[in-house]
């Protein structure tokens, strides 16, 4: 998001998904690998890099259709993979909101070839590593980064996330609890007020209008109705290979880094490929325009604009967008924030795209208002 004078505070809870914060990861490594994510290869793609980038790039897909980024970087110290997945909670059924974010949390408890739970946490922690995910409403991505020596061994527990979870019943009750304290402790922030505010504005037919997170409630056992159940059906219906991007940054060749790819995510279930709903209108058109006032808990004043666009995501590389959050937001002689602050109005102000789906989003514009006499 194109930025002046500071983002407003609330401005980093928009992001409409859903992270664990399990551990920090190493950032100089998973950049480049979530970079790579944003570029679906296919096997005969050629790879464009800096003259000055001393890596080596490959990009295969895998008889199961798994597509594969490799980079190989001899002087690492660090290895790293990421794996993204294009299904989020605009997918969790209807009666059962969360579904997807638990699901998230329930692979990190164990496997068929590493049943206990935490034992995948340990080894990354132990060998200098970090690891995280978060659920997104049409993404979930899973990454972690390690001492580059180590990473056979934690592709070996990290593919099997994807192969074969446990998804132990005896668990989910316990994880249900993380997750409904995830949603318990936001309650109070004025970023997720806001955004609750904004979603009920939404056509509630379209998925970003759900409840990502999930609580106790939505996530509970009912009659005939086992949420273990519901985790093991939503996981054999989307987290096939055909839906997944994996992305692996290690010091040994390509050729090596291939082989090692091969051997531990050929096994990753091909599955059935479903047709994706027609794209649903962000707003009604009996909703716009629309005014909506939000009382904050802390010290805030704030002024948004929301606009809806077509989407921006095929546009990645010329990026229309942040030419208009540029202008809009440059601070220099002439600007709007020039304008406004001489008026005594405005303290800062951004501007830059917000929500972002395949056929639409939004473009914002925040204003932190002057305190008044």
């Amino acid at each position: 998001m194109a930025n002046t004078r500071g983002t407003p505070k609330s401005a980093g809870h928009w992001r409409f998904g859903v992270r664990c914060n399990r551990m920090r990861p190493c950032l100089s490594c998973l950049w480049v690998l979530f970079g790579l994510l944003m570029w679906v290869p296919t096997a005969s793609a050629g790879i464009l890099s800096s003259e000055s980038d001393h890596r080596t790039y490959g990009a295969l897909v895998l008889g199961n259709g798994l597509r594969v980024v490799l980079v190989s970087d001899s002087t690492t110290d660090k290895a790293a993979a990421s794996l993204d997945l294009d299904v989020g909670s605009g997918s969790d059924p209807n009666d059962r909101e969360g579904l997807a974010h638990l699901l998230e949390h329930m692979l990190f408890l164990g496997t068929d070839r590493y049943p206990t739970a935490g034992e995948y946490q340990e080894f990354i922690r132990s060998r200098g590593g970090n690891h995280n995910a978060y659920t997104s409403v049409d993404h979930t991505n899973y990454y972690f980064d390690i001492e580059a020596s180590h990473l056979a061994g934690a592709l070996d527990r990290f593919a099997r996330f994807f192969v074969a979870p446990t998804l132990d019943s005896q668990l989910i009750a316990s994880e249900r609890s993380v997750v409904h304290a995830e949603y318990s402790s936001k309650q109070e922030a004025d970023g997720r007020r806001i955004w609750v505010a904004r979603r009920q504005a939404l056509d509630p037919a379209h998925p970003q209008a759900g409840f990502a997170v999930g609580n106790e409630e939505t996530l509970a056992d009912r009659l005939g109705d086992r949420v273990a159940d519901d985790l093991q059906a939503f996981y054999l219906q989307h987290y096939h290979a055909g839906r997944m991007v994996l992305a692996v940054l290690g010091k040994e060749s390509l050729k090596d880094l291939e082989a090692m790819v091969r051997a531990r995510f050929d096994e990753v279930p091909v599955g059935t490929s479903h047709a994706l709903p027609d794209p649903v209108a962000l707003y009604g058109a009996d909703t716009m325009p629309l005014w909506q006032i939000v009382e904050p808990k802390k010290e805030l004043r704030q002024l948004s604009f929301i606009f809806p666009v077509p989407s921006n995501r095929k546009l990645y590389a010329t990026k229309p967008l942040s030419y208009v959050a540029n202008l809009l937001g440059h601070e220099g002689p002439g600007s709007l924030f020039t304008a406004l602050k001489a008026k005594g109005w405005a303290e800062n102000l951004s501007a830059g795209s917000g929500m972002v789906r395949d056929a639409e989003g939004t473009f914002e514009i925040s204003i932190g208002l002057t305190p008044t006499n």
